[in-house]
């Protein structure tokens, strides 16, 4: 049920952008995401390459939908035995606030909800768990044309018994009427 939802979730985000075009700002953005996860004490690093789309209604605020596919894994060793853990994919919607500093760079900040699956394997035997929770954080973007630009971002998910704290850099391209 979990992935129907993501996978709906994705679509609608889609289908709004491409529908919404030409009234306001489409964004597409795809690029890399570090996580530093804790859980119960033990932190790990894994990393994933992001993919975003976006729409701002005006401009300072908008929505956004994210995907992460997990591509760096992290090992840690419980009991003498090395245990490789895995980011699978984290999909988000987040609700966008921006701060205008020029035409061409904005601060934001971002509150929404994520949905993350994770796996955890040794020789033979593996085993992935799902986590959703609240993700709130902040971050910049510039312009080099008005279309074409970069974006830096911290945002903290807050999971039922797990935390990550993500560290991401995307390419920016920006669709639409108003630039």
């Amino acid at each position: 049920m979990l992935r129907t939802l993501v996978s709906a979730t994705a679509l609608a985000v889609v289908a709004a952008s491409a529908s919404f075009a030409g009234e306001g700002d489409v964004s597409w953005s795809a690029g890399y995401t570090a996580f530093d996860v804790t859980d119960s004490g033990t932190g790990v690093s894994v990393g994933a390459v992001t993919f975003r789309g976006g729409y701002e209604f005006s401009r300072h605020f908008g929505f956004e939908g994210q995907l992460d596919i997990g591509v760096d894994s992290d090992t840690v060793v419980v009991l003498a035995t090395p245990v490789d853990l895995e980011l699978n994919w984290a999909a988000s919607l987040f609700g966008v606030a921006r701060a205008p500093v020029t035409d061409n760079v904005n601060l934001f900040g971002r509150l929404g909800y994520t949905s993350a699956e994770v796996e955890a394997s040794v020789p033979g035997v593996s085993f992935a768990d799902d986590a959703s929770g609240i993700a709130y954080g902040v971050g910049a973007e510039a312009f080099f044309d008005g279309r074409n630009g970069f974006r830096a971002e911290y945002t903290r998910h807050e999971f039922d018994d797990a935390s990550a704290d993500a560290w991401s850099i995307t390419y920016v391209r920006r669709f639409g009427g108003n630039r």
